[in-house]
C-alpha cells in the first residue's frame, strides 16, 4: 500500500539541494572528489531514504514516536540554518561543511539524524538501515571534502 503523505518526509530534505543545483557554488577549489565506496553508499541510501517512506505511514501515537519527531523538526532546523547560511553568504561552498552552533559537518549530520528518526514515525527498519547506509556515505565523503576545502 502506498502512502504518499510520507513522502513528504524525503521532499523537506530535498528542497534546499534543488536550489543548490540551480545556482554554482562560489569559491569552490576544483571539483569534488568524493570516495567512490562511500559515494556508493551515499548514493544506495539517499535513494532508500527518499522512496522506501511512500510505503510506510507515519504514526504519531506514542511519546517515543512525538520524541523523534520532534528530533525530525530540529534537525530540519539546523538543516535549513546552514543552508540559509550558506545562501546568505553568497553560495560560498565552504560554509556547506563548517560547523554551525559547534555541530560539525551539520549539512551531513542532520540529514542522517532527521531520516533515522523518522523511521521511528515510520515504523521501518528499511528507512532506518537505508539511514545508516546513507550516513556511512555521506558523512565521509562530507568530511573528505572538508578538508579540502582548507578548513
Amino acid at each position: 500500500m502506498f502512502h504518499p503523505a510520507s513522502l513528504f518526509i524525503p521532499f523537506l530534505v530535498l528542497l534546499p539541494n534543488l536550489l543548490f543545483f540551480r545556482s554554482t557554488p562560489q569559491n569552490m577549489s576544483g571539483q569534488p572528489n568524493p570516495s567512490l565506496i562511500f559515494s556508493v553508499a551515499e548514493g544506495i541510501g539517499r535513494i532508500g531514504t527518499m522512496i522506501v517512506p511512500l510505503f510506510f505511514a507515519v504514526q504519531l501515537r506514542h511519546g517515543y514516536e512525538i520524541i523523534s519527531l520532534i528530533v525530525m523538526i530540529l534537525s530540519l532546523l539546523l538543516y535549513y540554518g546552514g543552508w540559509c547560511r550558506y545562501f546568505l553568504n553568497d553560495r560560498d561552498y565552504g560554509l556547506l561543511f563548517k560547523p554551525v552552533m559547534g555541530i560539525p559537518l551539520p549539512l551531513a549530520i542532520s540529514p542522517v539524524l532527521y531520516f533515522l528518526a523518522g523511521s521511528v514515525i515510520l515504523h521501518s527498519i528499511l528507512v532506518f538501515m537505508f539511514s545508516v547506509v546513507f550516513a556511512a556515505g555521506h558523512i565521509p565523503n562530507s568530511l573528505r571534502e572538508y578538508s579540502l576545502c582548507g578548513s
